[in-house]
């Protein structure tokens, strides 16, 4: 089983920026980590023994991303190797903890991947010596606002849960926000967007796109297909503008290779 994050929302301060790094509450009894085997291709984090983790061929900078529930764009002054460099790392919780079933109301779901964030923050703490700051800082963005002709989107139902389905090149979205719609494309463009459109309502959608990719890399089927900026605009009347805006990051003060165990 692997664990897969459609709309990551990072934790937020009041100050509207990233909170502070901070002493996990949560934290392990165990950790492991070695240097992965060269040549691998697939990545991997997911549960581990008596509800810990697991990770396999993961790059320090996915590490963090899961830690800290933020994009990788959002790391600043970080060394090359954080992306290069892959570990098999697993741990066991510090108080005895399980993943909860399929059935389990949302908010013990969401619980349990916030203790097992916090026990990664404490490993990348104790075992990589993490230091970081928390800082706004200007960089391009895209701000998504409703195009000409007006926004192409189906009123949802505010009482039904709130969810967004991706496959491969394929969205289906149900009772969503627009935030929640921008901060899957801040995901899929590495770049923050801030939602400009005013619509504060939820809504239902489905939105296709083609990669951007090279003619041998696109299977046929979607070749000539549209670029995600121009479905958004076709198939759901919004739009992406490119520009400069303050942004929250995490300065990576310090950071380094973990010895093996």
């Amino acid at each position: 089983m692997m664990w897969r994050f459609l709309t990551i929302l990072p934790a937020i301060s009041a100050a509207g920026g990233l909170c502070a790094q901070t002493a996990p509450a949560y934290t392990y009894e165990v950790v492991s980590i070695h240097a992965s085997a060269p040549g691998q291709t697939n990545s991997r984090i997911g549960p581990g023994a008596q509800g810990g983790l697991r990770a396999q061929n993961a790059s320090a900078m996915s590490l963090l991303t899961f830690a800290y529930d933020v994009r990788g764009y959002q790391f600043v002054d970080a060394p090359a190797w954080v992306w290069s460099e892959h570990y098999d790392l697993s741990f066991t919780p510090d108080k005895e903890d399980s993943l909860p079933g399929d059935g389990a109301p949302r908010e013990q779901r969401d619980a349990f991947f916030n203790r097992t964030r916090q026990r990664m923050q404490a490993v990348l703490r104790d075992r990589f010596g993490l230091v970081l700051r928390a800082e706004q800082r200007s960089m391009p963005i895209y701000a998504l606002t409703v195009a000409k002709g007006g926004a192409k989107l189906t009123a949802g139902d505010a009482a039904r849960f709130s969810e967004i389905r991706v496959h491969d090149t394929q969205m289906m979205a149900t009772a969503a926000s627009i935030k929640g719609l921008s901060d899957f494309l801040a995901g899929a463009l590495n770049r923050p967007v801030t939602d400009e459109t005013g619509l504060d309502g939820v809504y239902d959608f489905k939105l296709e796109w083609t990669p951007d990719l090279t003619p041998q890399e696109q299977p046929a089927a979607n070749a000539g297909g549209p670029s995600i900026f121009t479905a958004l605009q076709e198939q759901l009347g919004l739009r992406l503008e490119s520009k400069r805006g303050l942004a929250p990051v995490f300065v990576i003060v310090k950071i380094e290779k973990p010895g093996a165990n």
